[in-house]
């Protein structure tokens, strides 16, 4: 039997309520010739066996079952079964329109081989059907800009180009691990073609479920900001070689990298509550420092982001920065801030950052 032409891989665990949502809609896919591998990372629930019924029922679906080791392992484990030319992942309890697969391959018909084929995400698909396609091409910087960049269950894989250059997801990061494996396979198309191209698809054709209870992206861990960190030199890097003196281009860059930065620090501020306040900015003190932060600071005054912010985040200000830059960053959260929360976040923590953070340089008990 030939090898279809594109997998797609579903890592799973423990979403018993999800998942027969999400493999009906694979199944319910336009283009037919694909493979569907499931990956039980070691679920204690109904999950196991609804993937062996759905592998029973559907010669395309094949199940692996493996001790629980993350998303990345289980990720990685579908990649080397893989057979398919073409590579999709999608998470256990997201929902695939039925048009996607068929979009994305006639858009990449279409295209150079360079081009890397994306499509958006959201809560709720088009209505219409059947959908007029027509992939829009884009730079880097807008891809990232556009929140359409740091994922893997956005875009059409090459699977020939993972191989090639022995791309994996790494498993020791249990946050980011999306942005590493799109920079690396980037960095390695454009070793390969000389040339970055994105053609993305624009309507909804993967649908992210947020609600879910136990969604890492939807609470607070200070392990986020340990793997940025890491990720951070291969995202500067990339973009330093496709963005090179474009100013106009750079500049809303560092903005956005800016304000996820000082986001992540508040954050660490105001939430580890398992350290001290002096060793939560010593903390703070020695991400600052990081040659990656510095690389990124150095650029954001190179093309004139946010002087007054950027000053701030070298000199650690962290707290007052946070609700100056929401307030630049999104006009309706200024509003808000000035109409409820303006003692609190403008005076109290502001005030509190200003007078317990000491200079640069100087060293807390």
């Amino acid at each position: 039997m030939s090898s279809p032409l594109v997998s797609i891989i579903v890592p799973v665990y423990n979403v018993e309520a999800y998942l027969s949502r999400c493999l009906e809609s694979i199944a319910a896919q336009t283009f037919r010739d694909f493979e569907c591998i499931l990956v039980d990372d070691g679920s204690t629930d109904s999950s196991p066996a609804l993937c062996d019924e759905w592998a029973q029922r559907d010669p395309r679906f094949r199940v692996l079952h493996q001790k629980n080791g993350g998303i990345s392992a289980a990720r990685n484990s579908g990649m080397d079964a893989a057979q398919g030319q073409y590579l999709v992942f999608s998470d256990d309890d997201d929902t695939l329109h039925p048009q996607l697969l068929s979009s994305a391959l006639a858009a990449q018909a279409e295209s150079p081989p360079p081009a890397l084929v994306c499509w958006k995400y959201g809560p709720e698909f088009p209505v219409s059907l059947p959908l007029q396609l027509r992939p829009v091409p884009q730079s880097v910087d807008g891809l990232f800009l556009g929140s359409d960049f740091a994922n893997v269950w956005g875009k059409l894989w090459s699977r020939e180009l993972v191989n090639g250059f022995s791309i994996r997801f790494d498993e020791s990061l249990r946050w980011c691990e999306d942005l590493d494996f799109v920079t690396r396979y980037l960095l390695a198309l454009y070793q390969q073609n000389g040339a970055l191209t994105f053609l993305l698809i624009p309507h909804v054709l993967y649908r992210y479920e947020q609600q879910r209870p136990g969604n890492v992206t939807s609470r607070y861990s200070p392990d986020k900001l340990i793997y940025e960190q890491k990720t951070l030199p291969e995202v500067l890097n990339l973009f330093e070689t496709q963005l090179q003196q474009d100013a106009g281009r750079w500049g809303p860059f560092c903005q956005a990298q800016l304000f996820a930065l000082i986001g992540r620090l508040t954050d660490l501020y105001r939430f580890e509550t398992s350290l001290s306040p002096a060793r939560r900015r010593r903390a703070i003190r020695g991400y600052l420092a990081s040659p990656a932060t510095r690389r990124l600071l150095a650029l954001c005054g190179q093309y004139r982001v946010w002087p007054s912010m950027r000053f701030c985040a070298e000199h650690g200000l962290v707290r007052a920065v946070f609700f100056l830059a929401r307030n630049c960053y999104k006009p309706w959260y200024k509003a808000l801030v000035r109409i409820q929360l303006w003692i609190k976040n403008k005076f109290y923590w502001g005030f509190r950052a200003l007078r317990r953070l000491p200079p640069q340089g100087k060293e807390e008990p």
